[in-house]
């Protein structure tokens, strides 16, 4: 490893024992999580037996077995949930959709390329028996799961073929879980994930590590990379508002900002920059061209994600973003930005934005913000760290992929 192994990892290791996660605020959605944390540890047995006593209030989680009461049946099943012998698991999905699901789950639909993503974090893809078109698209990043029989494209998916597989889960996006439920439940069980939004990935990802049996899978992932998102956090927060990188963020799409609620606005918030568009109405805006020129952003960042053409895993040359790069900096007018002419102005793959991956696109873009404050973050160090130990795969960021343009270091 180079100048971020040991710098780097050493401070991000003790800044987990000194502060608190930046990410990781939340409330693992599992009926047993009697006391609302982010865990089913003693602790919840210890607040259950308080309700049972009259000194502790009753939450709606602390009915670890889903059937209306909180009584010694409860504690009985946490504790089968913390040895991991639970014949059944009751959950609250991302949809807010509450779902019971029955072990063993050896078999699994994945609906979408994110949750595939977020199954290799788990180290659980040989249950994986179906996917979606996206994942096949894929075939570097997903070398295994893209041979699977494929059961969605775009936004149909084939309800016999996966009734025929006959899975014992599907993982569908959180806004067409409820969908997907009419059409296959009771057969097969129905969750709802997204593992696209910052704010959701730790509750998502610990969920999905409960649902499979990979707890201590799911909380390495997540203490690796808050552990980064601590570092800049706590290196952001003191610089003075007025300091603070003015960005321009587009989507995919021409003259879309990423505007509040998107994911880049999450993004660029976690990397201490300031999103111009955030006032503006709705989560990808359309914006004027003499918008931007008036409102005269430091720094511009689009996203590219074009059948693997611009950037990507697949991707090994830039002469494409290269060209779309200059095309970008002439629209009209947009010479005279404070951007253009300082040439701050990058291309990047949504590849390491939107998806479990997204901390990698934060540290890219820390790296991109302010080149001095993180001078000692190496981002495709991280990145190359997250494909080895992570997602199991002999893929060499110095020989493959674009992935930010023009390469940050």
């Amino acid at each position: 490893m180079n100048r971020l192994a040991f710098g780097l990892v050493v401070l991000a290791c003790a800044m987990l024992i000194i502060m608190p996660a930046v990410a990781s605020d939340y409330t693992l959605g599992i009926f047993g999580n009697a006391n609302m944390d982010d865990t089913i540890d003693e602790l919840d047995i210890e607040y259950v037996r308080g309700i049972i006593a009259g000194t502790d209030e009753a939450t709606e989680l602390a009915d670890a077995n889903y059937d209306g009461r909180i009584d010694e049946d409860d504690i009985a099943q946490i504790e089968l949930i913390i040895a991991g012998e639970e014949a059944e698991l009751t959950i609250i999905d991302s949809s807010g959709r509450t779902i019971t699901v029955t072990y063993p789950i050896e078999s699994i639909v994945s609906l979408s390329h994110t949750s595939a993503e977020a199954i290799k974090i788990l180290g659980a893809e040989d249950r994986v028996v179906g996917v979606e078109q996206n994942v096949v698209d894929k075939a570097v990043f997903f070398p295994d799961l893209s041979k699977l029989p494929i059961v969605k494209s775009g936004s149909e998916a084939d309800y016999e073929k996966i009734l025929e597989i006959g899975p014992e889960l599907v993982i569908a996006y959180e806004f067409s879980a409820a969908e997907y439920a009419e059409k296959l439940e009771p057969r097969v069980a129905v969750v709802g994930f997204g593992f696209y939004k910052p704010k959701m990935m730790s509750q998502e990802i610990a969920t999905l590590g409960y649902l499979l049996g990979r707890t201590e899978e799911a909380y390495e992932f997540i203490d690796f990379y808050d552990g980064y998102l601590d570092i800049i956090q706590e290196r952001v927060s003191e610089l003075p508002e007025e300091d603070k990188v003015r960005a321009y963020l587009e989507g995919n799409s021409e003259l879309k900002a990423a505007g509040n609620g998107s994911g880049g606005n999450d993004l660029c918030k976690l990397a201490g920059g300031l999103n111009i568009a955030v006032g503006l109405l709705g989560t990808y805006p359309i914006i004027d061209p003499e918008w931007v020129i008036t409102e005269d952003p430091d720094i511009m960042v689009k996203s590219v994600n074009h059948g693997n053409k611009y950037a990507g895993y697949e991707k090994d040359t830039t002469e494409d973003i290269e060209e779309l790069r200059s095309s970008f900096m002439s629209r009209a007018g947009w010479e005279m930005t404070t951007a253009v002419q300082n040439g701050q102005v990058f291309l990047w793959s949504d590849s390491i934005s939107t998806k479990p991956s997204f901390f990698v696109g934060v540290t890219y873009l820390a790296k991109l913000f302010y080149p001095e404050l993180f001078e000692d973050l190496d981002p495709q160090a991280i990145h190359q760290e997250y494909l080895t130990r992570f997602q199991g795969l002999a893929y060499d960021l110095d020989e493959h992929g674009v992935f930010v343009y023009p390469e940050v270091r």
